[in-house]
């Protein structure tokens, strides 16, 4: 799932109207894919890439896909998922000079898996300056019939020499992590702070992301790893 990234690229990006309608896409080269802090590589590089379409009025849609691997091959949990496709279409709305907001309706897609773990999520954002907050709802998370929310807070610092410091905050909660034999997991917080630079029309990003998961939940290099880590990516806007 893209969730807080393509949530807070949408809502910075989106801060001042557009004049016509635009088509925009992005491609990607990460070292670890991670969503809440949590590995969907296994901490193996990932390369991503997407395609955003803009109209003036305020509407807008997007599909986005990735690389996945969430266990290992043999593993009785593992379903074949290998590639995410996300859609999504929403709406952003300008309240005044520095304060914008959006809604935006996600379905992800794991074509190829054993089992269908497809699901849909909102979210709603709101950009103030260089912040942003952000809720999301998925009532049916990977198709088992529990509610996973997450509720984050997003600040972007422009440093010297043109390089960006993102800071970023996220809470999961809801009925998905009442059976932890289900969930691997209880309500948890995430957190990572990015450093970012455009280098020859490259964005270039180093990020340290970590979770407050202790044991018994907690898992180091491997699959679903949810431990800090230190991740490197590169991104191409077209």
């Amino acid at each position: 799932m893209k969730l807080y990234s393509a949530s807070l690229l949408i809502g910075l990006t989106l801060a001042a109207p557009l004049a016509l309608a635009e088509i925009t896409g992005n491609v990607s080269l990460t070292s670890d894919y991670r969503v809440k802090g949590i590995s969907q590589t296994g901490e193996n590089p990932a390369l991503q890439g997407g395609i955003d379409y803009v109209h003036e009025s305020g509407f807008y849609s997007g599909v986005w896909g990735s690389n996945v691997d969430f266990f290992e091959a043999g593993d009785p949990w593992d379903n074949d998922e290998s590639v995410e496709i996300d859609v999504y279409g929403g709406y952003y709305g300008v309240v005044n000079d520095g304060l914008t907001y959006d809604v935006t309706l996600f379905h992800y897609f794991y074509p190829g898996s054993i089992v269908d773990v497809d699901f849909s999520e909102i979210s709603i954002g709101a950009n103030l300056g260089a912040a942003r907050v952000e809720y999301s709802y998925a009532h049916d998370y990977i198709n088992i019939g529990e509610d996973y929310q997450y509720l984050e807070a997003n600040y972007t610092f422009a440093l010297p020499a043109k390089f960006n410091l993102e800071l970023h905050a996220g809470y999961s909660y809801g009925s998905f992590f009442d059976d932890p034999a289900i969930s691997f997991l209880e309500e948890y917080a995430d957190y990572s702070l990015s450093l970012s630079r455009n280098v020859a029309g490259i964005d270039v990003a180093l990020a340290y992301i970590d979770t407050n998961i202790d044991s018994p939940y907690a898992i180091d290099n491997d699959f679903l790893s949810n431990q800090d880590t230190v991740i490197l990516s590169f991104t191409k806007s077209l």
